[in-house]
């Protein structure tokens, strides 16, 4: 009799391996799955991407395996192992039934069918890798630093970008780069390079150098180094050069402008010996690296030099001379990335959110605008000519789309085009809102940005709700409870845009975040980018401004320049009023991790002949299925394995408090008007009052019928804010709002009658809950 897979393994499989020579961990999980946009689950058992094996030389990952049982073909495990391996990044897969193995390059797609299992040096033989590393053995496998309160654990991808820079290093490169996604904990993943390097005892000096362009990236990466005692961490300025307090320590954090400070006739680096740092860490080198911190990389030539970037090259140096390229172009210096996680692997993996993309336009925008001969448009609003009106007509709409779709006191981040306009429209979004504290600058501009920053960068409803700025949040700013991301100024640099999009992709479940919203107010979203993010850039593009409006307005000021404090002449931007400004509805997009972006139109009639085509005919065909938990599951499932999601549909058809099952039943069948949660809840008691007297048991326990109705009125007003399968948890009745009303649940209990009295009373309460009724 053959075995069976979990046998196979045991009996078969893992014997063969270690004779091989393998390390490996078993069941790994790569990572949880996409996140679920609606139901009662983030995430779904089911969509979890487990990989039955990892095979390691000295830890290092090198191939995936998939088992298959014994009487099973290896070839039914091909696919899927290949799959697997290249979500991790591995070339080689083997497939194997204990029997026989089949071995794959994932690179060409070439396979070979073994009577053995592969050893490491057949894969590093296929990889032409070399093995000869024997000095960096200790660093590959020194354990990874695991924190004893958080106990946060390197994911998967996170590994692999770690060992990848590794390998590098010990075959005597000098110079790589990592691209992954903002969001996906790139910092963190540095730390634990630089765990594995000082404790692996490879580098002459044992000292790194972590280079950032700003002080908040400089603060955070300080933080995330707490691995390494006080004594160990060292932040570089020119007080600690003049203290002589410089040259002791392992992990050395500076800003560039800093080392690039005058001190003694010399630059602040130059105090430093050439060969002091053994790695030079370089943070979003595709932004400060062009030309910025060129001397400190050439200072620190003889030290290993790892660029971290969030996005992919975009630069043209067409015509522009060598030494600039050179200088400028990040690619050029690292080469590619030896290592790139992107934003679409990490959505599709479950480790970020999706996102829903609505574009809103102006007239002005639309349009275009005409003043004294001179055509401005969108690229030129608030570069070229102050356009209050404007300014204000986008804050309102702002907070009349986020009041609508009950997200208003979400977290949200609006990109503006310079710090005057950036204060000017939150003090507008203060004013539309009459809430004085709702938004706030957040800029350069401001003195105590930092602190501003750290204040909304923690999870929870402190204010301000809004942070408007111009690029002081693009980068290294972690918010994991942004839910809205406004663009108010033109992008041309599909760089930037990916920045400013990825302040919103962050998981949060403290508040259950699915997935964020863009409202694009400025046509950024045409830099969608499909292959690193997923969302495809064709002919979804938004219209381009065509025509041209005259001005109507009033323009102060005769645009002479002005002399600042420092007596350099500023341009004065012209500035006009009294504009009539309509923000018009513009196209909506629900975007997938798989690399769609479905016009919200197409979509709703998508759901519609999807929810119809499983033999749902009439509006109450819904509400029969909705009312029991496990068709109600079924339904969902079923619906989310095409692609329809509640939440979406309940975003753009702005039906905020309303049930799900309305939902799919405005989609469905067209209604005019849908309840809302709310609705059915009132319902319940003003027209279901004979069913209600009839629920009066004489046989029941003599304090039950004191506390039923009180108790289904806690839970029906419970349902009008949370929904139905809140009802449905035994948690929710350990809440607050039930324990002071009612007592503990187990006491409360007896006095109704037993759990399972309530359980049934329950599903009567959902049976009138559920009833045909207009809103």
């Amino acid at each position: 009799m053959s075995r069976n897979e979990a046998n196979t393994c045991t009996d078969l499989i893992e014997p063969l391996l270690t004779a091989a020579g393998w390390e490996f961990d078993r069941q790994v999980l790569i990572g949880p799955g996409r996140v679920n946009l609606t139901g009662e689950r983030m995430y779904d058992e089911s969509q979890r991407i487990v990989a039955d094996y990892i095979l390691r030389l000295w830890s290092m990952p090198l191939a995936v395996l998939e088992a298959k049982a014994e009487g099973e073909s290896a070839a039914d495990g091909v696919q899927q192992c290949q799959r697997y391996a290249n979500r991790l990044g591995l070339r080689v897969s083997v497939a194997t039934n204990g029997q026989q193995f089949i071995l794959t390059d994932g690179q060409d797609g070439s396979f070979e069918t073994l009577d053995h299992m592969p050893t490491p040096g057949d894969v590093l033989h296929l990889l032409g890798r070399n093995i000869v590393w024997e000095d960096w053995r200790p660093v590959f496998q020194t354990p990874w630093y695991v924190d004893q309160v958080t106990r946060k654990k390197v994911r998967p991808y996170q590994e692999m970008a770690i060992f990848e820079v590794l390998y590098a290093f010990s075959q005597g490169r000098k110079r790589a780069l990592v691209l992954m996604a903002t969001g996906t904990g790139k910092t963190f993943t540095i730390f634990q390079l630089a765990w594995k390097l000082l404790n692996g005892g490879v580098l002459p000096s044992g000292r790194v150098l972590f280079l950032t362009d700003r002080n908040s990236l400089k603060g955070q990466a300080y933080r995330a180094f707490a691995g390494f005692s006080k004594d160990d961490r060292v932040v570089i300025d020119s007080d600690t050069v003049k203290n002589q307090n410089h040259l002791v320590g392992k992990i050395f954090f500076a800003n560039y402008q800093n080392l690039d400070e005058e001190l003694g006739g010399k630059k602040v680096f130059e105090h430093f010996p050439p060969d002091f740092f053994d790695l030079v860490v370089i943070d979003e080198c595709h932004r400060s690296g062009f030309g910025d911190w060129f001397g400190v990389l050439e200072h620190f030539s003889s030290a290993f030099q790892l660029g971290l970037t969030a996005t992919p090259s975009e630069l043209d140096f067409e015509g522009q001379a060598e030494d600039v390229v050179r200088r400028r172009d990040t690619y050029e210096y690292f080469g590619d990335p030896i290592y790139t996680y992107s934003l679409k692997q990490a959505i599709e993996d479950g480790y970020l959110v999706p996102y829903l993309l609505e574009q809103r336009v102006t007239n002005l925008d639309q349009d275009g605008y005409e003043l004294d001969g001179r055509i401005y448009r969108t690229e030129n609003f608030e570069r070229d000519i102050r356009l209050p009106d404007r300014t204000r007509a986008i804050a309102d709409d702002i907070w009349r789309t986020l009041k609508k779709n009950d997200v208003d006191q979400e977290k949200t981040i609006v990109f503006c085009v310079d710090d005057t306009h950036a204060a000017f429209m939150a003090q507008e979004l203060r004013r539309a809102s009459g809430d004085d504290q709702y938004a706030a600058r957040i800029t350069r501009a401001e003195r105590n940005s930092e602190q501003l920053e750290r204040n909304f960068a923690e999870v929870g409803r402190a204010k301000p709700r809004v942070a408007v700025t111009v690029d002081l949040l693009t980068t290294g700013f972690d918010a994991p409870d942004v839910r809205n991301i406004i663009f108010a100024r033109p992008l041309k640099s599909a760089i930037l845009y990916k920045q400013m999009k990825g302040r919103g992709t962050r998981l949060c479940e403290d508040i259950d975040k699915r997935y964020f919203t863009i409202f694009d107010y400025s046509f950024a979203s045409s830099l969608e980018d499909a292959e690193f993010d997923g969302h495809p850039a064709n002919i979804q593009k938004p219209k381009l401004p065509s025509k041209t409006s005259k001005a109507q307005g009033r323009v102060p000021g005769d645009g002479s320049g002005s002399a600042d404090s420092s007596g350099a002449v500023q341009r004065v931007i012209p500035e006009v009023t009294g504009l009539t400004v309509i923000v018009r509805d513009g196209e909506q997009y629900v975007c997938f991790a798989d690399g769609r972006r479905v016009l919200f139109k197409e979509y709703r009639e998508q759901s519609r002949e999807a929810i119809r085509g499983l033999n749902i005919t009439e509006p109450e065909d819904l509400l029969t299925l909705w009312v029991d938990r496990k068709t109600r599951a079924e339904l969902r499932a079923e619906l989310q394995s095409q692609d329809i999601h509640v939440p979406a549909l309940r975003y753009f058809l702005r039906l905020p408090e309303t049930d799900d099952v309305d939902v799919l039943g405005k989609v469905a069948f067209d209604l005019a008007r849908v309840p809302t949660r709310r609705n059915r809840a009132d319902r319940f008691w003003t027209h279901d009052d004979a069913w209600l007297l009839q629920q009066i048991d004489e046989t029941a326990v003599p304090a039950a019928d004191l506390v039923r109705h009180p108790f289904w009125e806690a839970c029906l007003d419970h349902y009008a804010l949370f929904g139905v399968d809140d009802l449905e948890r035994g948690e929710t009745y350990s809440a607050p709002q039930f324990v002071e009303r009612f007592g503990s649940f187990t006491g409360f209990s007896n006095r109704y009658g037993g759990p399972q009295r309530i359980r049934t009373d329950l599903e009567a309460v959902k049976q009138h809950l559920y009833v045909p009724m207009a809103a």
